[in-house]
């Protein structure tokens, strides 16, 4: 039995995994010191380079797991019910840049809600901000805010992500 529960716990290294990288966009926050070893316990957090916290959402017919929000062929921005402006920002990122991102608003009156408020919880961001998942379903950058420009700082963040220039080209202006 302990070695059953070693085996079940020692996931959190799987799950544990914090990338810095290029295709992560730091924003100055460190990440959380960790309460349990953690070669053998994960603990969610939505610092950039982090694994996407679970928690379960979705309306009153069916439960999604956020892991579900984020498939692996696009990228996803999450943000809560004060973010709708995201939804335009990753369309028009998506398009100039010709890269798949999607914007999913977790709140009321939403295709998807945070059934038992856990999401809210594990964020980390106002209700206002993002985060941008990679297809590898971590955090590559976030805004705990919704700024001024989201089209430009989601932007900003992507083609940091994808190492490209900041030229027009780049941008899909010919």
């Amino acid at each position: 039995m302990e070695l059953k529960h070693y085996e079940f716990n020692a996931h959190g290294v799987e799950l544990g995994q914090f990338y810095e990288s290029s295709a992560v966009v730091g924003d100055g926050s460190a990440r959380p010191e960790p309460t349990r070893d953690p070669d053998l316990y994960y603990e969610a957090s939505t610092v950039p380079g982090s694994h996407l916290p679970h928690a379960w959402v979705g309306d009153n017919v069916r439960k999604v797991a956020m892991m579900d929000l984020a498939p692996y062929h696009r990228f996803t921005v999450i943000t809560g019910i004060a973010g709708e402006a995201w939804e335009d920002a990753a369309r028009t990122v998506s398009e100039e840049l010709g890269v798949p991102v999607e914007a999913v608003v977790i709140g009321p009156g939403r295709e998807v809600t945070d059934l038992y408020y856990d999401w809210s919880r594990r964020r980390e961001v106002e209700e206002s901000g993002a985060l941008l998942v990679r297809p590898d379903k971590h955090v590559a950058w976030r805004a705990r805010t919704l700024p001024e420009d989201p089209v430009g700082a989601l932007r900003s963040a992507l083609t940091a992500v994808l190492s490209r220039g900041s030229g027009e080209q780049d941008q899909g202006v010919a």
